[in-house]
């Protein structure tokens, strides 16, 4: 499996404010990991708390409050006004270039805000990268899209998807569960009954052998993607965003010197051991999954930019650059502005064996 993720807002600013809120107090002094364990009235330092710090125990409903407030209030936000987190787009295509390439069967499980980026990565999946949705699924916890491409799962005690309901649509709710009661045995939930882990995983509550039924009968029903890509020993994926006349490129010289890449004056995208795959902007190095043809060494991946109206002080496409292995995953996503013909965003994969395991490390040059 891999994590997509998305850069957003946690709740850094409440422990801030926690931390300076209580910063008198001796037993809060750089404990920040209690202002979490407040929120869920649990903890082993719960009772030290609530017997030399009463201030804090008052206080503890109004900080729920508040942040559940928030929370709803950024879901308002995104749904309003979809995130611009172009990187967070970049890196998850760049994932998806490389299984869809593979011909691999995909299931994506979102959670919350997680949600609404999982929709944009169907709809790449299915339409940029055309493939069927029999070979691409979906499951939706804690939906906070109005819009759905698979099962959902939504508890009644989700404060934040509940409140979200009051200013909008959200999908249905799918179980029940009992209300928290504060300090009250709620089966190790969390006290806004939102939390992945905590509330929708929590083997005490019917959502989680839902969760995992939906999860087998996705993977068992998913027809592997059709492709015209190979299995892949190594891959080197480049993304990025710019316009006709402002082109990105890979490059990659491997170990013997021959140098791999395709680009507006020269084709060379076969090399001794891996070979080049799609066009300007989008392009795939992959070495085959036959350890025959691999050589050990350094594999030098360099990316470079042109722009066919020689308008150098305009060109800074974002780029995503994603280095994969068969065994190890993710090896590296990296997202950057590329400046014109830019040579100094350049990587290196070194390749080694212990003559049964084969290894790869990546280093920023």
């Amino acid at each position: 499996y891999s994590v997509m993720y998305n850069y957003t807002n946690g709740l850094e600013d409440f422990a801030e404010t926690f931390e300076q809120r209580f910063k008198e107090e001796i037993l809060l002094k750089d404990r920040w990991e209690l202002f979490f364990q407040m929120l869920d009235d649990q903890g082993s330092w719960w009772d030290n708390i609530v017997n030399n710090v009463p201030v804090l125990i008052k206080n503890a409903d109004n900080w729920r409050k508040v942040i559940v407030t928030e929370k709803i209030k950024k879901l308002l936000a995104l749904l309003s006004n979809p995130p611009n987190t172009e990187q967070n787009y970049q890196e998850h295509r760049a994932k998806i270039d490389n299984w869809v390439g593979a011909g691999k069967k995909l299931l994506f499980v979102a959670h919350s805000q997680g949600n609404l980026f999982v929709n944009e990565a169907y709809r790449y999946a299915t339409i940029n990268q055309k493939i069927s949705s029999d070979s691409v699924k979906v499951i939706h916890i804690a939906p906070a899209s109005p819009m759905t491409n698979g099962p959902h799962i939504l508890v009644d005690q989700d404060l934040v998807i509940k409140g979200l309901r009051l200013a909008g649509t959200v999908p249905s709710v799918t179980h029940l569960i009992p209300q928290y009661k504060f300090g009250g045995n709620n089966a190790g939930r969390d006290v806004m009954g939102h939390s992945l882990i905590k509330t929708y995983l929590n083997p005490a509550f019917g959502m989680y052998s839902t969760i995992k039924d939906d999860i087998t009968q996705a993977l068992n029903s998913l027809e592997a993607a059709k492709h015209k890509g190979k299995s892949e020993f190594l891959t080197v994926t480049m993304s990025a965003i710019s316009d006709s006349q402002k082109k990105v490129y890979l490059y990659v010289r491997e170990p013997t010197g021959y140098l791999v890449f395709s680009d507006s004056t020269h084709t060379s995208r076969k090399g001794d051991f891996g070979e080049l795959e799609g066009g300007a902007n989008s392009q795939r190095y992959v070495i085959g999954c036959d350890k025959t043809n691999v050589a050990l060494g350094d594999y030098k991946v360099v990316i470079l930019g042109w722009n066919d109206n020689n308008d150098v002080n305009k060109f800074e496409p974002n780029v995503t650059l994603q280095i994969s292995s068969d065994a190890d995953g993710v090896l590296l996503t990296k997202s950057f502005l590329l400046k014109n013909y830019d040579a100094g965003n350049k990587f290196n994969i070194f390749m080694n064996s212990n003559g049964r395991k084969y290894s790869m490390n990546v280093d920023e040059l």
